[in-house]
């Protein structure tokens, strides 16, 4: 994840341990890493953040907040969902996702649901107050085509940090990566 967090309640169907190891196994941050929301913009979509992966994920309006009283999971911004769901779209080919989200009332309580390709749904609903949960999603075989994020009515907001992804690489890249092996070793015949 993206900073050292005590996480107290891991949460959905992927642990955040699991999570960790996928993405430090995969090596590469154009498939797998966090979303932290640091760095020095203003509120809005993920596309504020830097890497490749915050192209790949669209659909947050209040990402990369720094005011207000809200628990972040580590740096000093965050995320938040205030006054009706949102529903974040990501690129082909996600396999795996989570984030962490800390609430301090009963009316931040987040809820995350995602939808399969398969059309089937899962969904949970943060409830420990004052302590960090993991909340992760995967479904063998499948990938996860629309991510749901709401707040429990009430609250001024509910909040979530270091959302991580792992996509699979799409059929292009690794098209691309075996005609490239292929010549290679071609030409390594030759010689």
């Amino acid at each position: 994840m993206g900073g050292n967090v005590d996480i107290s309640n891991e949460l959905g169907t992927f642990s955040s341990t699991a999570m960790q190891s996928l993405i430090t196994s995969t090596g590469n941050l154009d498939f797998a890493g966090v979303l932290d929301a640091e760095g020095s913009f203003g509120p809005g979509n993920f596309s504020n953040d830097s890497g490749v992966l915050a192209t790949k994920i669209t659909g947050a309006s209040r990402y990369g907040r720094d005011d207000g009283t809200a628990a972040k999971a580590s740096g000093s911004r965050w995320g938040f969902v205030n006054g009706g769901p949102e529903t974040w779209t990501p690129d082909a080919g996600l396999t795996h996702f989570g984030l962490i989200t800390t609430p301090s009332a009963a009316g931040n309580l987040l809820t995350v649901g995602v939808t399969y390709s398969d059309a089937s749904t899962d969904s949970v609903t943060a409830s420990a107050l004052n302590s960090a949960s993991w909340i992760g999603f995967h479904n063998p075989g499948e990938t996860i085509t629309s991510i749901q994020v709401s707040e429990v009515a009430g609250g001024p907001f509910a909040n979530y940090d270091d959302v991580s992804l792992v996509f699979i690489p799409e059929p292009s890249s690794v098209v691309l990566l075996a005609t490239g092996l292929f010549g290679f070793l071609r030409r390594r015949k030759r010689a």
